[in-house]
């Protein structure tokens, strides 16, 4: 159990035990789950993402993303991560306090109720765009997966949503899994 901090809510701290509970069960290691941050730092560089830009990383975790874009990709950008683990953020209620120019979404929307009003608050702030991934329901069973998933996602679902959407293989399962990109200005 966490030390209580006075400057945290009931809520927030629960949302922080909850979350350093979940991000402490054994995972793969980085380097067989590494395709979906791969994936993802191609979108964004397809997107026009540089170093000149601030990356805000939704449900960062263990900031795997920005070793990935600094170690393999050498990026030199503002990375800003976001995560009920690190700083009690709930994505269900949250509002960012400044505009990115990025946002990223690895593996989050399937632990949403809304996961649309997330999409639609990263396309309301993010000065360029966003990238997010996301099991394929279409392929895997999303729900039995984790025990913290309550949504399942398809395709069709991120494309009704305006986003660019390519399949991928992050979880062993060929198409398991999904990259969305959305960029405010259209690419080139």
């Amino acid at each position: 159990m966490l030390d209580k901090d006075p400057l945290l809510s009931a809520s927030e701290q629960q949302l922080m035990e909850r979350c350093s509970a979940y991000i402490r069960v054994d995972r793969r290691p980085y380097s067989e789950r590494k395709a979906r941050y791969q994936v993802a730092a191609d979108r964004l560089h397809r997107g026009g993402f540089c170093d000149r830009d601030i990356l805000m990383d939704l449900g960062a975790g263990g900031t795997e993303l920005d070793y990935c874009l600094r170690t393999e990709h050498g990026w030199r950008g503002r990375y800003a991560p976001v995560d009920g683990w690190i700083d009690g953020t709930d994505l269900e209620t949250w509002t960012p306090r400044r505009r990115p120019d990025w946002f990223a979404a690895l593996e989050i929307l399937e632990h949403l109720q809304n996961p649309q009003g997330l999409v639609d608050l990263m396309k309301a702030y993010a000065d360029r765009g966003f990238v997010l991934t996301t099991p394929n329901a279409d392929v895997v069973d999303v729900l039995a997966m984790d025990e913290d998933h309550v949504h399942a996602i398809n395709r069709e679902q991120l494309e009704g949503w305006g986003i660019y959407v390519t399949t991928h293989t992050f979880y062993g399962t060929p198409g398991d899994g999904l990259c969305g990109l959305w960029t405010k200005e259209p690419i080139r």
